[in-house]
């Protein structure tokens, strides 16, 4: 499976726990089980945000 990389980055670590809280909800709302969203640092420092489509049949 191949990560989905949100296309900005943050500054902290709350701002980018916001914006998984956010993408989890929408794949929830879509009906998707057990999304998997991770927070991710970079080597600057800066916070990102990736997660995982479901599998396809």
């Amino acid at each position: 499976m191949t990560w989905i990389y949100e296309a900005r980055l943050y500054d902290s670590r709350s701002v980018a726990n916001y914006v998984a809280m956010c993408v989890r909800d929408d794949q929830i709302l879509r009906g998707q089980q057990q999304p998997l969203v991770q927070i991710y640092r970079t080597r600057k420092g800066n916070y990102g945000v990736r997660y995982q489509p479901p599998l396809s049949l």
